[in-house]
């Protein structure tokens, strides 16, 4: 191992574990996921481990092919590295707090979104976003994957949030980081790391914790976290974050160690901004976005089915009808003024002639009214041809029009029942590719 390497685990580590650790990273990492808590009650993978801090967390005693597993793709549970859902742990912070506005700011592939969509009350609002244009796509998939509306998903570079004075009550900053943690997942990162390096990535952490500030509001909570075990990105920043930009440390710090924990490496620490009673940028950043956001209600067409159980505000889209949680609907139409914004809301259906074609990610929502639509229950193989995009052969006498496919009481998409045949609707971007013979790989 590098001695520059072991040089930073001699800072933060006993001697007798330096060892330990180093041997660590030549074993074969944990599989685990984290279950969905408002898609299911029930155990998807019965017999397993919890995650200590974690309570939907669950390891698995081998990987499967998530790919071939229609509850995956049905937004059942995120395929997440156990380390990684230790921010549950701010549970109790968010329950204080009424209709947040969380900021994401480093957010893809989008495991932290997806847990902050679970411990946040329902009735807040998240924006996820990503810097790297490439990673947009995999976020935006996860975010609908996982069925929560109140979401914007931005690409954006954290200079872009200084103009949202004191707007957010929460920030989330996985930085970027030399990636220390991750040597055992990719082991060719290894090559990779230098001190050079490590300091470049203390620069970098600093610039994007600058920029992100002035948005978050007096008072607010800041999650800092890295993937490294080094102490100049990991207690040194937490210290530069509370003497130079005005913290103080609410949670932690917390470092995972592999050796240690089942896990990969893994540093936190919850912070809360020094309170300012002169500040009135949180209201009138809000209000700036209403204004900027104001637009009447757009009901759906007369005959058209009520999709969502939850208060939305409907609006179109060029062809595409969207909803928006009527709470937020005009701040998150304002932030397409001042972000740029891949996605927010719902989309619920295509306008196409006279007919509404139902959107994919209307299936996957949690606020979907499953009685909206007529059923089909597909087994394995007929889940996996329906994701493969293939034509579905549904039972006579079934009632002609859109069809919500479901498995084990997951909605996966819609068909179009012509009678003699139908139409798959799942879209083609998102279709599986896979030999017929795989099916025996998955349960």
């Amino acid at each position: 191992m590098n001695k520059d390497f072991r040089k930073i685990l001699e800072e933060s580590l006993p001697p007798g574990e330096i060892e330990l650790l180093l041997a660590s990273l030549d074993t074969s990492p944990p599989v685990s996921i984290r279950q969905h808590v408002r898609k299911t009650d029930k155990e998807l993978f019965p017999g397993t481990q919890v995650v200590s801090w974690c309570p939907t967390g669950r390891y698995l005693d081998e990987r499967p092919v998530f790919t071939l597993d229609p509850r995956f793709h049905s937004g059942a549970y995120y395929v997440q590295e156990a380390s990684g859902m230790s921010l549950w742990q701010m549970e109790p912070f968010f329950k204080a707090l009424k209709a947040p506005r969380v900021l994401d700011a480093c957010a893809a592939p989008g495991g932290k979104s997806t847990l902050l969509l679970d411990i946040m009350p329902r009735n807040g609002l998240l924006v996820s976003n990503e810097v790297i244009r490439s990673r947009v796509p995999v976020l935006t998939q996860n975010i609908a994957r996982w069925g929560y509306t109140n979401v914007v998903v931005t690409q954006n570079d954290p200079g872009a949030f200084t103009g949202l004075q004191g707007y957010f009550d929460v920030l989330v900053t996985d930085v970027p980081c030399s990636g220390e943690g991750l040597f055992r997942k990719e082991p060719g990162s290894r090559n990779n790391w230098s001190l050079a390096h490590v300091d470049l990535c203390v620069m970098r952490q600093q610039r994007i914790l600058k920029d992100l500030w002035p948005s978050l509001r007096e008072g607010g909570l800041l999650l800092y976290s890295t993937c490294t075990f080094n102490r100049k990105e990991d207690e040194q920043q937490v210290e530069w974050i509370c003497q130079k930009l005005g913290a103080h440390i609410l949670l932690g710090p917390e470092k995972y160690y592999p050796h240690r924990i089942r896990g990969e490496g893994f540093f936190m620490a919850l912070l809360q901004k020094q309170e300012d009673p002169t500040s009135t940028g949180h209201n009138e950043t809000a209000y700036m976005l209403r204004k900027q956001g104001a637009f009447g209600k757009v009901h759906a067409p007369s005959g058209t089915p009520d999709f969502l159980k939850e208060d939305y505000v409907y609006a179109m889209k060029g062809p595409l009808l969207k909803a928006f949680p009527a709470l937020w609907h005009q701040e998150m139409t304002g932030m397409e003024k001042v972000l740029n914004v891949v996605h927010s809301g719902i989309a619920v259906a295509e306008r196409k002639g006279n007919d509404w074609i139902p959107a994919a990610d209307l299936a996957l929502t949690v606020d979907l009214k499953k009685d909206a639509f007529t059923h089909y229950e597909v087994d394995l193989p007929g889940a996996i041809a329906f994701l493969r995009r293939d034509s579905l052969t549904l039972p006579a006498g079934m009632k002609k029009g859109f069809v919500l496919i479901i498995y084990e009481d997951f909605p996966l998409g819609f068909v179009k029942n012509l009678g003699n045949r139908s139409n798959n609707l799942h879209p083609i971007s998102r279709r599986i590719l896979m030999p017929a013979d795989r099916l025996n790989t998955t349960k």
